[in-house]
């Protein structure tokens, strides 16, 4: 068995994948997201729908079938190795912690689904008779794909696989208050930090958000995340900033809209993230488009 080292894997940010609370896509062997170990600062859960290979997360390897869901915790990394061969559907869904919250109620929270089951047995298995009502909700998905108000489906979808999920998979353990308390904690800090990226705040304005002090927010989110909070909003920058670096921004501009203000700082912090300066990270993308006459 090998274990995912989570310092060698990087951080996979929202904006490297999705721009609203959630993302739904159904994935083959023709259109698998290729990547290393990563982590991410949502949550996701997979169900497979066909055999897929092996997946990995934190210190445990798994292989995957037909009928498998998969529960990926915030800051979990993992990496799945698909096999080619194989002809599968898997069905992703990616979902802020927010979202996650509103969708539950005090007799039913969701985020226990992630919290309690995935830390003990992050792969859950369905027998076909139990598969079926899944099945059912994807393929009255897929036949309204092109419809108006696909979204509010979409959203829909989401709650109802959330809630079947929770029935099917959850042992009835629910995270204690302060459990609870500490991971909305964790939600407003980076909630605070997704709408503040082109800002230079400080670890004191953020502290101030969640009205504790430096040290204690500092601490609860390296020990909730497995990530120190300063090296995370780094990270965060980057991630944007590569975004914006893909599209018609200038280097300056790029740096400006993540917050630094400071070129030398800010070509020595890409540098540290991506192992290349932001010019070279920038021309792999500008050589690859193709050029009007």
């Amino acid at each position: 068995m090998m274990q995912i080292d989570m310092k060698s894997a990087v951080l996979m940010s929202k904006s490297d994948i999705y721009d609203r609370d959630y993302n739904c896509v159904m994935r083959r062997p023709r259109n698998e997201f290729i990547s290393g170990p990563h982590f991410h600062d949502f949550y996701e859960f997979v169900i497979y729908l066909g055999n897929a290979g092996i997946f990995r997360i934190e210190d445990g390897e798994y292989l995957v079938r037909r009928g498998d869901i998969v529960l990926i915790d915030i800051f979990k990394a993992h990496t799945l190795l698909y096999n080619k061969t194989e002809s599968y559907e898997r069905f992703s869904v990616s979902i802020d912690l927010g979202l996650l919250i509103s969708f539950s109620t005090p007799e039913c929270n969701l985020l226990d689904i992630f919290h309690k089951c995935s830390d003990r047995h992050p792969i859950y298995h369905l027998e076909e008779e139990q598969l079926q009502k899944y099945l059912n909700l994807l393929n009255d998905y897929v036949k309204t794909l092109k419809d108006y108000g696909k979204e509010i489906r979409e959203k829909a979808l989401v709650h109802q696989l959330l809630a079947y999920i929770y029935s099917d998979c959850y042992t009835g353990e629910h995270a204690d208050a302060t459990d609870s308390r500490h991971t909305e904690i964790i939600a407003r800090l980076i909630s605070y930090i997704n709408a503040h990226l082109s800002e230079d705040f400080s670890l004191a304005q953020l502290s101030a958000e969640v009205n504790y002090s430096e040290y204690y927010v500092c601490r609860l989110f390296s020990r909730l995340t497995g990530k120190p909070l300063t090296k995370y909003i780094q990270e965060k920058r980057i991630r944007e900033a590569c975004c914006l670096l893909k599209g018609d921004h200038s280097i300056t501009q790029a740096a400006e809209q993540v917050g630094f203000n400071n070129y030398s700082y800010f070509y020595k912090t890409f540098k540290k993230v991506m192992g290349m300066g932001p010019a070279e990270y920038q021309n792999q993308f500008q050589t690859s488009r193709p050029t009007v006459n």
